[in-house]
């Protein structure tokens, strides 16, 4: 007995020190096995109608790599061009700016506003001096700028309205610069830092990440395709190691486990579904064009996957149309340009009210459930050992290691063995 408790105690500690040592294709390896899950009913769905299971895999393998090169597609046909994204910079950073000014009744000097000013400038001055280092063009930029719209760099003021902003961002962060180095502190509050000049962030260089990413993923294709055309000798692998005595609820668990996972995932595909819709709508009525609710909402949906994701995706989307739009159609009289703000953060903060209160508890009904607290911490864990990626497997993992101790613990009392 004894012998046994040590080499069962070998191979748990063997086991934990191989997962952590091969944590890098752990994460590939189970989204690939969750995909396959998802599309084993399609692939069964094509056996009924006699279709052979490799053409069937070969089949949704071909869907998917026309459904990834039609999404790479359209979003570099919608990504702005070089100056476009100049452009975009010079009247982000202008709509920013004078959005700033008029919520705090700023002055010409940037250095008197309202009450809600003297409350928060200490916090506010020092975010807006950071996004006003990121949207600052650098002097290539501005070059570029200024080649795109030749013949007018010496027009008049009011000629050209995108020069205009221009000329008004640059005065606006010399103005502010000059505030860092000269104003005085408040309540021996240390100066706010200079605005750095344009271009001084430092980035990863995309070849590399790429190159990491996919030297990562590599495997992923080839488990799908394992995976999804194994017809059940996996599972008859594993069942053959259990005792006689315990394969009646070894077979229970992993049905349990089965019905689980199926719960979790039509439940999250519906509820990211409704997220979606009603961001959508939400953003529409208070006066969003419906493009861009639809890509706001559809995003929003795509990445509720990961708890609270998906509403904090929806409020950044909507705050920033609402810091660039220049006009608006809204359905609620009371919304203007200037409470758009609000009026998003009230929408998004209705979404998320709609899916706490109903679409969890309908859709969600069939799957474990857990504390908030405890996804938190689950979401924040996998973040740390694996990235994005454990944030997206966290929640599952922790429902069915819940699921199996419940149902292994009942099965074990059930025949009598503990």
């Amino acid at each position: 007995m004894l012998f046994k408790s040590v080499v069962a105690s070998a191979a748990i500690l063997l086991a934990a020190f191989l997962l952590w040592a091969l944590r890098s294709i752990v994460v590939p390896v189970v989204v690939s096995g969750l995909l396959a899950y998802i599309c084993r009913p399609v692939v069964a769905g094509l056996e009924r109608y006699r279709v052979p299971r490799g053409l069937a895999v070969g089949l949704l393998l071909l869907v998917f790599v026309l459904t990834a090169l039609f999404v790479v597609d359209r979003i570099r046909s919608s990504m702005p061009t070089e100056t476009g994204a100049v452009e975009l910079k010079v009247r982000a950073l202008y709509a920013l700016n004078e959005r700033y000014r008029t919520l705090m009744g700023l002055d010409a000097t940037l250095a008197k506003g309202n009450r809600l000013y003297q409350f928060l400038h200490a916090d506010s001055d020092p975010l807006l001096d950071r996004v006003n280092q990121l949207l600052a063009l650098t002097p290539q930029e501005r070059a570029q700028l200024l080649a795109s719209r030749a013949g007018e760099a010496n027009a008049p003021s009011g000629s050209d309205r995108l020069l205009d902003e221009d000329r008004a961002n640059l005065q606006t962060l010399d103005t502010r610069s000059t505030m860092a180095r000269v104003g005085p502190n408040t309540a021996g509050a240390p100066a706010r830092p200079m605005v750095a000049q344009a271009g001084t962030l430092t980035q990863d260089r995309p070849l590399s990440v790429l190159a990491q990413l996919l030297s990562t993923w590599i495997v992923a294709p080839f488990a799908f395709l394992f995976l999804l055309s194994d017809t059940g000798q996996i599972k008859r692998g594993l069942l053959s190691m259990v005792p006689n005595r315990l394969f009646e609820p070894a077979l229970t668990v992993l049905a349990d486990l089965d019905h689980a996972l199926g719960d979790w995932l039509r439940g999250l595909f519906l509820e990211c579904l409704l997220l979606g819709i009603t961001v959508t709508l939400l953003l529409a009525v208070i006066g969003i064009p419906l493009r861009w609710a639809i890509a706001i909402g559809l995003f929003a949906g795509a990445t509720n996957v990961v708890p609270y994701l998906g509403s904090v995706v929806a409020l950044l989307g909507g705050l920033a149309y609402a810091v660039l739009a220049h006009e608006i159609h809204p359905l609620i009289p009371m919304v203007t340009i200037d409470n758009l703000a609000i009026w998003v953060i009230v929408a998004v903060g209705l979404a998320e009210l709609v899916k706490n209160a109903v679409y969890e508890p309908v859709v969600l009904a069939g799957a474990a459930k857990l504390h908030p607290l405890v996804v938190v911490i689950g979401a924040m864990g996998g973040a740390i050992l694996f990235g994005l990626v454990g944030v997206l497997l966290a929640v599952p993992t922790i429902s069915l290691f819940k699921v199996l101790v419940s149902s292994t613990a009942r099965q074990l009392k059930a025949h009598g063995l503990i």
